[in-house]
């Protein structure tokens, strides 16, 4: 495990515990720094007045400051000065105890506030994470692929319905066009960035605004409108998807052959589909359709990306091609 995953998966969570705003110990480390002086310091008066040996003094001092009276002096033999300065202690103790319990219930009630407070905190902290920016349904998958991938990254929306699904110390809600909650999530010190935002314009707005607080960073974007791949390019983002082209080509693939397993991204107008095709007799790489090419082979359940064109297919191999998927049909009665 790489030196930035132990920053952000496990010392972050420590200096939280301790050191984050909403942290229980930092609500109450004030009224807990408090409360130790006040124990010694009734503990001296008893040592002081009683003569009672330390261990003795702090068990009598916890139980006056907490009015349990396990341990109650002679009232009538007790010096003035200690009736005085015990009475003070007590009323001053009965306070702080009010304190601290309203601090602990305030920060246990409040769990909702917790959430978005510990995704800033944490996002500010982090490193080398991506910040997944946007309120379409698509940001919902980005984030599920990168759970499965074991990646760190920090949600940014503006969508209710987004973030109730999402809900999890990883997300902030709030504005994407808000320059602060981008830099709570960490964009600083992220290294990448995922845009998908509903409207076009606030897509490419955002974009400016990441690449202008984080140069380096790799940024990627889903836009709509096709026409404009050149102008987030030229905004910094280093890949644009047009979403609405990109499924109609593999809804359009797909409904072509039905041997289509996927599409490789096109940086122009044509299609570069992969194809799998299940081999039930020998035939040769050479005798492939022209178009399409091989990327690998299936056999004993290992992957084989080593051939040449006069390298023989057999029966129950797996066969993966790029190319057309027109020429699929060709290439599915060659191999049955």
């Amino acid at each position: 495990m790489d030196k930035i995953r132990i920053w952000n998966k496990y010392i972050i969570r420590i200096l939280e515990t301790i050191a984050a705003p909403y942290s229980v110990l930092r609500r109450i480390y004030v009224q807990l720094v408090l409360l130790s002086i006040v124990v010694y310091t009734i503990a001296l008066v008893f040592v002081y007045y009683q003569g009672l040996d330390w261990i003795s003094a702090i068990y009598a001092a916890v139980n006056v400051i907490t009015t349990v009276g396990l341990y109650a002096p002679d009232i009538y033999q007790m010096p003035s000065q200690e009736k005085l300065f015990l009475t003070v202690m007590i009323l001053f103790t009965v306070g702080l105890f009010a304190s601290m319990a309203q601090s602990l219930i305030s920060t246990i009630l409040n769990r909702n506030t917790w959430i978005d407070a510990r995704a800033r905190w944490r996002g500010k902290l982090m490193k080398g994470h991506i910040v997944v920016i946007g309120n379409t349904e698509s940001i919902l998958s980005a984030v599920k692929r990168l759970e499965i991938l074991g990646k760190d990254y920090v949600v940014v929306t503006s969508s209710k319905k987004l973030y109730d699904e999402l809900k999890s110390d990883k997300v902030i809600f709030g504005d994407p066009n808000d320059e602060n909650n981008l830099l709570s999530a960490g964009i600083k010190n992220a290294s990448s960035a995922i845009i998908a935002m509903e409207d076009d314009s606030q897509t490419l707005l955002i974009t400016l605004k990441v690449q202008k607080l984080n140069p380096p960073l790799t940024i990627v974007t889903m836009i709509k409108d096709s026409s404009l791949i050149d102008v987030f390019k030229t905004a910094g983002a280093d890949i644009v998807i047009p979403f609405e082209e990109f499924m109609g080509r593999i809804m359009a693939s797909a409904a072509i052959s039905k041997n289509f397993a996927g599409i490789v991204y096109p940086s122009s107008g044509r299609d570069y589909s992969i194809g799998v095709f299940e081999v039930k007799k020998n035939f040769k790489l050479s005798e492939l359709p022209e178009g399409t090419i091989p990327i690998a082979i299936l056999h004993d359940g290992k992957l084989d990306p080593y051939f040449t064109k006069e390298t023989e297919v057999k029966p129950g191999e797996i066969l993966f091609v790029l190319g057309n998927p027109l020429k699929f049909k060709d290439i599915s009665r060659l191999v049955e």
